[in-house]
């Protein structure tokens, strides 16, 4: 892995310290934030809503960010993303006790906050990166963020167990709130690639790549489990199965320990060529996972689902990020139109958010409140099985001279 590391640009290798120090600071909250909405009114509705706010402002937003990105730099919307994220943290830390009354504000603002961030992220891995290197990279990014997740999320479970009431949380969302501000001040030294000034959106739209335009329902299908699953099940369902914040923490931090040495692997032998075969054997071990700790929501269930998902997310993560970046780079002009391409990503993605949401609100109208997390939890991970073969035909004809699946 060391190695790997070092054969990266200086750039790169500040554009990784920048993302670690981002990515603790939000596992130092994340993992909890779920749980401090959930207490507000100890059902999962307010957290459905606050999904459905953010990834409706992300449809809104993040084709302004684009602009905006086009009229400054990659870099720049990337910085003010730090910005607004630290704005989402100050908003629950104002209204705290009252927060449920702010639900718009709160999703809108984190919705804001991930459209400038992502829009810097994705160009920034394009521009950093080749298709040849980008798996090693992803995995690699991900070994960093695992190393800040072993160290977060038990250390909030401590700090929160250590105070009564929500005093705990206040102290760990002031805690992520300093290292955005750090991460702020890295990135000044990623300057990143400017982008043409022209658009080629309704380009895009209209003459995709061919492997571009048939990954559009294969993305609708990852926003629905996105939306819901990635959200705030994985932390409800471990939340309720482990039994308070210093036992979430602790699991967390085991889970996390396990995920490193098999990044180190994927890592070193990652290979593009191996995309889809990775992808399907991290879709299957994630349903199968969330099947066992919905049917029996034990600790030997949560523990086996703890070596399998860290693993398998990021399998998925990585290899459909990969997929979607080289959809891409088959476009001839993609260095003209990649900001294009991210922006109509959000499209398809983000209304499967939207309709993922909606689906998770109709059920809790239809399934009693014990009986809906179980459900839903083995439910939404499915869709991740169901589009493996949709990948296979997509990808087959442009893998065949690399032979795939030899």
């Amino acid at each position: 892995m060391f190695q790997i590391f070092k054969s990266f640009s200086t750039e790169l290798k500040f554009y990784l310290l920048m993302n670690a120090l981002f990515s603790f600071g939000q596992v130092l909250s994340g993992v909890f934030q779920s749980v401090f909405l959930w207490k507000l009114d100890k059902t999962y509705s307010l957290l459905a809503y606050y999904s459905l706010y953010w990834s409706i402002a992300i449809i809104i937003c993040f084709g302004l960010c684009g602009w905006l990105a086009r009229k400054t730099s990659p870099m720049i919307t990337m910085r003010l993303g730090f910005v607004f994220y630290l704005i989402t943290y100050l908003i629950m830390l104002i209204f705290h006790d009252t927060l449920s009354h702010h639900m718009m504000l709160l999703g809108f603002s984190t919705g804001l906050a991930m459209s400038l961030y992502y829009v810097g992220m994705h160009l920034a891995v394009l521009d950093l990166t080749t298709n040849d290197n980008r798996d090693q990279f992803l995995y690699v990014q991900s070994t960093l963020f695992t190393i800040g997740g072993v160290f977060g999320p038990v250390l909030s479970g401590i700090i929160i167990s250590q105070f009564k009431g929500m005093t705990g949380y206040y102290v760990v969302f002031i805690g992520t709130c300093i290292f955005f501000v750090i991460s702020f001040f890295t990135s000044l030294k990623v300057k990143g690639k400017p982008i043409t000034a022209k658009s080629y959106f309704w380009d895009v739209i209209k003459n995709p790549s061919r492997e571009w335009k048939k990954m559009y329902k294969v993305m609708f299908a990852d926003g629905i489990v996105s939306g819901v699953y990635g959200t705030f099940l994985i932390t409800m369902m471990t939340f309720k199965v482990a039994g308070g914040e210093l036992s979430l923490g602790v699991y967390n931090t085991a889970a996390e320990l396990v995920a490193i040495a098999t990044f180190y692997i994927l890592a070193k032998f990652s290979n593009p060529k191996y995309r889809l075969a990775i992808y399907a054997i991290g879709s299957i071990s994630i349903f199968l996972s969330s099947v066992l700790v919905s049917i029996l929501p034990i600790l030997v269930s949560l523990i086996i689902f703890g070596i399998v998902s860290p693993l398998a997310n990021n399998m998925v993560i990585t290899s459909m990020s990969a997929m979607i970046y080289e959809a891409i780079e088959k476009d001839p002009m993609y260095k003209e139109k990649r900001l294009d391409y991210i922006i109509i990503r959000e499209i398809p993605l983000g209304v499967g958010r939207i309709i993922g949401v909606l689906i998770f609100l109709v059920m809790r109208k239809d399934f009693d409140i014990e009986q809906l997390l179980p459900i839903s939890f083995s439910l939404f991970p499915i869709i991740y099985v169901i589009i493996i073969p949709s990948l296979y035909f997509i990808w087959r004809k442009s893998k065949e001279s690399s032979k795939l699946f030899e």
